[in-house]
Protein backbone atom coordinates (compact mmCIF):
# COMPACT_ATOMS: atom_id res chain seq x y z
CA UNK A 1 0.00 0.00 0.00
CA UNK A 2 2.71 2.20 0.78
CA UNK A 3 4.88 1.48 -2.17
CA UNK A 4 1.67 2.39 -4.47
CA UNK A 5 1.07 5.74 -2.29
CA UNK A 6 4.76 6.75 -3.14
CA UNK A 7 4.83 6.14 -6.49
CA UNK A 8 1.88 7.97 -6.99
CA UNK A 9 3.05 10.61 -5.13
CA UNK A 10 6.02 10.82 -7.43
CA UNK A 11 4.12 10.43 -10.15
CA UNK A 12 1.79 13.07 -9.88
CA UNK A 13 4.75 15.26 -8.84
CA UNK A 14 6.72 15.05 -12.59
CA UNK A 15 3.33 15.43 -13.86
CA UNK A 16 2.83 19.16 -12.06
CA UNK A 17 6.59 20.23 -13.12
CA UNK A 18 5.27 21.05 -16.34
CA UNK A 19 2.55 23.11 -15.28
CA UNK A 20 3.71 25.36 -12.43
CA UNK A 21 5.92 28.31 -12.62
CA UNK A 22 8.85 28.45 -10.28
CA UNK A 23 8.06 31.72 -9.69
CA UNK A 24 4.76 31.66 -8.52
CA UNK A 25 6.22 29.72 -5.16
CA UNK A 26 5.71 31.36 -1.80
CA UNK A 27 6.73 30.65 1.36
CA UNK A 28 3.77 28.83 2.85
CA UNK A 29 4.23 30.64 6.35
CA UNK A 30 5.01 34.39 8.16
CA UNK A 31 7.23 35.63 10.43
CA UNK A 32 6.01 36.88 13.91
CA UNK A 33 9.41 37.27 15.78
CA UNK A 34 10.54 33.74 16.92
CA UNK A 35 14.00 35.12 16.40
CA UNK A 36 15.61 36.54 20.11
CA UNK A 37 14.66 40.29 19.98
CA UNK A 38 15.44 42.59 22.47
CA UNK A 39 12.44 45.25 24.39
CA UNK A 40 12.77 47.52 21.38
CA UNK A 41 12.34 45.00 18.80
CA UNK A 42 15.67 44.64 17.28
CA UNK A 43 16.51 40.74 16.23
CA UNK A 44 19.47 40.13 17.38
CA UNK A 45 22.59 38.99 15.23
CA UNK A 46 25.56 36.75 14.95
CA UNK A 47 26.63 34.94 18.02
CA UNK A 48 24.03 36.70 20.05
CA UNK A 49 21.38 34.85 18.03
CA UNK A 50 22.87 31.38 18.93
CA UNK A 51 23.51 31.80 22.00
CA UNK A 52 20.11 33.01 22.88
CA UNK A 53 18.35 30.90 20.15
CA UNK A 54 19.79 27.81 21.91
CA UNK A 55 18.50 29.05 25.44
CA UNK A 56 15.41 26.50 25.81
CA UNK A 57 12.95 29.52 26.39
CA UNK A 58 9.72 29.38 24.74
CA UNK A 59 9.49 33.33 24.71
CA UNK A 60 12.12 34.87 22.31
CA UNK A 61 11.86 38.19 24.28
CA UNK A 62 15.01 39.55 26.19
CA UNK A 63 16.15 42.25 28.61
CA UNK A 64 18.61 43.55 30.86
CA UNK A 65 17.77 43.39 34.44
CA UNK A 66 17.57 46.74 34.46
CA UNK A 67 15.21 47.15 31.27
CA UNK A 68 12.86 44.89 32.84
CA UNK A 69 13.09 47.15 36.37
CA UNK A 70 12.04 50.06 34.22
CA UNK A 71 9.29 48.84 32.87
CA UNK A 72 7.90 47.44 36.12
CA UNK A 73 8.62 44.12 36.05
CA UNK A 74 11.11 41.56 38.26
CA UNK A 75 13.34 38.80 37.79
CA UNK A 76 12.13 35.72 39.35
CA UNK A 77 14.50 34.60 42.27
CA UNK A 78 17.45 32.13 41.57
CA UNK A 79 17.32 32.69 37.54
CA UNK A 80 20.57 32.74 35.82
CA UNK A 81 21.60 35.62 33.14
CA UNK A 82 22.72 34.87 29.49
CA UNK A 83 25.56 36.83 28.49
CA UNK A 84 25.06 38.90 25.25
CA UNK A 85 27.99 40.76 23.37
CA UNK A 86 27.64 43.85 21.38
CA UNK A 87 30.50 44.94 19.00
CA UNK A 88 30.75 48.73 17.98
CA UNK A 89 33.18 49.42 15.12
CA UNK A 90 35.50 52.89 14.43
CA UNK A 91 36.29 53.55 11.07
CA UNK A 92 39.30 55.35 9.95
CA UNK A 93 39.26 58.48 8.70
CA UNK A 94 41.85 60.81 6.88
CA UNK A 95 43.31 64.06 7.48
CA UNK A 96 39.81 65.77 5.98
CA UNK A 97 37.86 63.79 7.87
CA UNK A 98 36.44 61.69 5.39
CA UNK A 99 35.98 58.03 6.12
CA UNK A 100 39.13 55.80 4.21
CA UNK A 101 36.86 52.64 4.18
CA UNK A 102 39.01 50.82 7.20
CA UNK A 103 38.01 49.84 10.85
CA UNK A 104 40.43 52.05 13.54
CA UNK A 105 38.97 50.44 16.54
CA UNK A 106 36.81 47.77 17.40
CA UNK A 107 35.08 48.53 21.15
CA UNK A 108 33.17 45.31 23.04
CA UNK A 109 30.42 45.26 25.53
CA UNK A 110 29.33 42.67 27.77
CA UNK A 111 25.76 42.80 28.55
CA UNK A 112 23.53 39.97 30.58
CA UNK A 113 19.94 39.36 29.55
CA UNK A 114 17.18 37.84 30.92
CA UNK A 115 13.99 35.91 29.09
CA UNK A 116 10.90 37.36 29.67
CA UNK A 117 9.75 33.79 30.94
CA UNK A 118 12.14 34.18 33.72
CA UNK A 119 10.59 37.57 34.50
CA UNK A 120 7.40 38.08 36.75
CA UNK A 121 5.05 41.14 35.44
CA UNK A 122 2.49 42.83 33.39
CA UNK A 123 4.34 44.42 30.95
CA UNK A 124 6.64 41.16 29.77
CA UNK A 125 2.68 39.33 29.88
CA UNK A 126 1.82 42.04 27.48
CA UNK A 127 4.66 41.76 25.40
CA UNK A 128 4.30 38.21 24.69
CA UNK A 129 0.96 38.63 23.89
CA UNK A 130 1.64 41.21 20.88
CA UNK A 131 3.23 38.02 19.08
CA UNK A 132 0.34 35.52 20.27
CA UNK A 133 -2.42 37.66 18.97
CA UNK A 134 -0.84 37.47 15.18
CA UNK A 135 -1.40 33.24 15.27
CA UNK A 136 -4.40 32.13 12.73
CA UNK A 137 -6.48 30.06 14.79
CA UNK A 138 -5.93 26.67 13.38
CA UNK A 139 -6.94 23.30 14.73
CA UNK A 140 -4.18 20.67 14.98
CA UNK A 141 -4.79 17.47 12.83
CA UNK A 142 -4.57 14.37 14.89
CA UNK A 143 -2.92 11.69 13.33
CA UNK A 144 -0.54 13.99 11.79
CA UNK A 145 0.52 15.03 15.32
CA UNK A 146 0.36 11.68 16.38
CA UNK A 147 3.19 10.77 14.11
CA UNK A 148 5.24 13.98 14.85
CA UNK A 149 5.03 13.15 18.47
CA UNK A 150 5.67 9.57 17.87
CA UNK A 151 8.64 10.21 15.54
CA UNK A 152 10.62 12.81 18.60
CA UNK A 153 9.67 10.40 20.84
CA UNK A 154 11.31 7.27 19.43
CA UNK A 155 14.21 9.48 18.53
CA UNK A 156 14.59 11.57 21.06
CA UNK A 157 14.33 14.61 18.80
CA UNK A 158 13.19 18.19 19.96
CA UNK A 159 11.68 21.01 18.23
CA UNK A 160 12.38 24.84 18.97
CA UNK A 161 10.14 27.38 17.90
CA UNK A 162 11.84 29.85 15.34
CA UNK A 163 10.56 32.15 12.61
CA UNK A 164 12.70 29.57 10.10
CA UNK A 165 11.97 25.77 9.48
CA UNK A 166 15.13 23.58 9.21
CA UNK A 167 17.13 20.84 10.86
CA UNK A 168 20.08 21.18 12.96
CA UNK A 169 22.30 18.20 13.39
CA UNK A 170 24.05 19.66 15.78
CA UNK A 171 26.17 18.11 18.39
CA UNK A 172 22.42 19.43 20.53
CA UNK A 173 19.84 18.09 17.08
CA UNK A 174 16.99 19.81 17.01
CA UNK A 175 14.13 20.61 14.75
CA UNK A 176 13.17 24.22 14.14
CA UNK A 177 9.61 25.52 13.20
CA UNK A 178 7.22 27.99 13.32
CA UNK A 179 4.36 27.82 15.26
CA UNK A 180 0.56 26.32 13.91
CA UNK A 181 -0.77 29.46 13.52
CA UNK A 182 1.75 31.36 11.25
CA UNK A 183 0.86 28.82 8.75
CA UNK A 184 -1.79 28.97 5.62
CA UNK A 185 -3.11 25.80 6.79
CA UNK A 186 -2.54 22.99 9.06
CA UNK A 187 -1.56 21.08 6.12
CA UNK A 188 1.01 23.50 5.29
CA UNK A 189 2.47 23.26 8.78
CA UNK A 190 2.57 19.70 8.54
CA UNK A 191 4.37 19.28 5.66
CA UNK A 192 6.91 21.54 6.34
CA UNK A 193 7.19 19.91 9.71
CA UNK A 194 6.86 16.78 7.61
CA UNK A 195 10.07 17.83 5.28
CA UNK A 196 12.37 18.76 8.22
CA UNK A 197 11.90 15.10 9.72
CA UNK A 198 12.55 13.87 6.24
CA UNK A 199 16.51 16.16 6.53
CA UNK A 200 16.48 14.40 9.85
CA UNK A 201 16.22 10.46 8.68
CA UNK A 202 19.55 11.20 6.51
CA UNK A 203 21.61 11.75 9.63
CA UNK A 204 24.12 9.50 10.03
CA UNK A 205 22.78 7.40 13.07
CA UNK A 206 19.93 6.70 10.74
CA UNK A 207 19.90 6.33 7.11
CA UNK A 208 23.28 7.82 7.00
CA UNK A 209 22.76 10.20 3.56
CA UNK A 210 25.33 12.17 2.00
CA UNK A 211 24.06 15.69 3.74
CA UNK A 212 27.16 17.89 3.73
CA UNK A 213 26.58 19.84 1.02
CA UNK A 214 26.44 23.67 0.83
CA UNK A 215 23.30 25.70 0.38
CA UNK A 216 23.30 26.11 -3.69
CA UNK A 217 25.26 23.15 -4.51
CA UNK A 218 24.38 19.92 -6.53
CA UNK A 219 24.35 17.92 -3.05
CA UNK A 220 22.36 20.41 -1.28
CA UNK A 221 19.59 20.54 -4.24
CA UNK A 222 19.68 17.08 -3.89
CA UNK A 223 18.81 16.48 -0.14
CA UNK A 224 16.06 18.82 -0.80
CA UNK A 225 14.53 17.19 -3.80
CA UNK A 226 14.66 13.93 -0.95
CA UNK A 227 12.72 16.02 1.83
CA UNK A 228 10.02 17.55 -0.27
CA UNK A 229 9.28 14.22 -2.08
CA UNK A 230 9.64 12.51 1.51
CA UNK A 231 7.30 15.08 3.15
CA UNK A 232 4.57 14.34 0.20
CA UNK A 233 5.22 11.00 0.73
CA UNK A 234 4.56 11.32 4.07
CA UNK A 235 1.71 13.22 4.06
CA UNK A 236 0.24 10.88 1.44
CA UNK A 237 0.27 8.14 3.55
CA UNK A 238 -1.57 9.79 6.66
CA UNK A 239 -4.06 10.80 4.88
CA UNK A 240 -3.61 15.04 4.78
CA UNK A 241 -3.53 15.27 0.95
CA UNK A 242 -5.78 13.73 -1.86
CA UNK A 243 -2.84 14.92 -4.40
CA UNK A 244 0.53 16.36 -4.01
CA UNK A 245 -0.37 20.21 -3.22
CA UNK A 246 0.91 22.54 -6.36
CA UNK A 247 3.35 24.43 -3.89
CA UNK A 248 5.68 20.60 -3.77
CA UNK A 249 6.23 20.92 -7.40
CA UNK A 250 7.13 24.50 -7.21
CA UNK A 251 9.84 23.72 -4.63
CA UNK A 252 11.18 20.68 -6.30
CA UNK A 253 11.46 22.72 -9.43
CA UNK A 254 13.50 25.56 -8.18
CA UNK A 255 16.11 22.87 -6.85
CA UNK A 256 16.16 21.37 -10.19
CA UNK A 257 17.31 24.63 -11.44
CA UNK A 258 20.39 23.56 -9.42
CA UNK A 259 20.45 20.33 -11.21
CA UNK A 260 20.48 21.81 -14.70
CA UNK A 261 16.88 20.93 -14.71
CA UNK A 262 17.04 17.16 -14.87
CA UNK A 263 14.12 15.50 -13.80
CA UNK A 264 15.90 12.25 -13.94
CA UNK A 265 17.49 13.76 -10.56
CA UNK A 266 13.38 13.25 -9.01
CA UNK A 267 13.78 9.21 -9.81
CA UNK A 268 16.81 9.00 -8.19
CA UNK A 269 15.63 11.08 -5.07
CA UNK A 270 12.60 8.87 -5.05
CA UNK A 271 14.26 6.57 -4.17
CA UNK A 272 16.18 7.93 -1.10
CA UNK A 273 12.69 9.95 -0.07
CA UNK A 274 10.85 6.63 -0.19
CA UNK A 275 13.43 4.91 2.73
CA UNK A 276 12.90 8.49 4.55
CA UNK A 277 9.82 8.00 4.95
CA UNK A 278 9.23 4.41 5.74
CA UNK A 279 12.02 5.48 8.68
CA UNK A 280 9.68 8.19 9.85
CA UNK A 281 6.33 6.48 9.43
CA UNK A 282 7.65 3.39 11.52
CA UNK A 283 7.45 5.13 14.54
CA UNK A 284 3.57 5.58 14.30
CA UNK A 285 3.63 1.41 13.71
CA UNK A 286 6.03 0.16 16.26
CA UNK A 287 3.50 0.51 19.23
CA UNK A 288 1.01 -1.60 17.36
CA UNK A 289 3.43 -4.38 16.42
CA UNK A 290 4.72 -4.57 20.35
CA UNK A 291 1.19 -4.57 21.35
CA UNK A 292 0.16 -7.70 18.69
CA UNK A 293 3.34 -9.27 19.82
CA UNK A 294 2.25 -8.86 23.33
CA UNK A 295 -1.25 -10.65 22.56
Amino acid sequence: MKNKIYQTVTKQIINQLEQVNLGDYNKPWFCVGHSPINLRGTTYRGINHVLLSNSGYVSNIWATFKQWSDHGCKVKKGEKSQLVVLWKFFAETDEEGERTGKTKSVMIKYFRVFNSCQVEGDYARKSEQRFKDKLKDHNSIAKAEQFIQSYKNGEQLETRLSDRAYYSSGTSEFIGMPEIGQFKSPEHYYSVFAHEIAHSTGSKDRLNRAMSGRFGSTAYAFEELVAELGSAMICGSLGLESKPREDHAQYIKGWLSALRGDDSFIICAASHAQKAADYALRHMEEPAVMKLAAE
